[in-house]
């Protein structure tokens, strides 16, 4: 029963293994998976290719492309303060949340018309609708997270 128990934890382990992230290259030791190709690939060929399917020269590519992200991505931690890695993580954040949120042209003209009532210099509603919608979006995911927020004041 011992062997048997042995035999299937082993079993197990390789299996569990050979699941894991296939590393298709590395760049200054870090690792490149081949997960991290098909996110890519998802994205560059709208779902058609995987990178099992590429050419050696295309894999390549798509390697090196993966390496230029992981380089960059490095290289900003070392060189960012803290305080400039939460400001570009905060954008990041806004800029996803804001992507799915809608703003109608009515509420946007309201915005503008508010703000030419407050005595703003404002340029033409054409001008501006685009930012205003933006800032509307935004305004809606800083609403929810301070719904749910619990700030205490002591």
């Amino acid at each position: 029963m011992k062997k048997i128990l042995t035999v299937t934890a082993l079993v197990l382990a390789l299996g569990a293994t050979s699941v894991a992230a296939k590393v298709i290259g590395s760049v200054n030791g870090i690792p490149i998976k081949e997960k991290e190709a098909n996110k890519l690939l998802k994205v560059l060929t709208k779902g058609k290719l995987k990178y099992s399917q590429l050419k050696p020269q295309d894999k390549k590519e798509i390697v090196k492309r993966l390496a230029v992200d992981k380089l960059v991505i490095k290289t900003a931690y070392r060189n960012l303060s803290k305080k400039e890695r939460d400001f570009v993580i905060a954008n990041a954040y806004m800029a996803k949340k804001t992507r799915g949120i809608k703003v109608t042209n009515s509420e946007a003209k309201k915005a503008y018309n508010n703000l030419k009532k407050s005595g703003a210099k404002i340029e033409s509603y054409s001008k501006v609708k685009k930012v205003i919608k933006m800032q509307l979006r935004q305004k809606k995911v800083v609403d929810r997270l301070m719904k749910k927020a619990k700030i205490v004041v002591k």
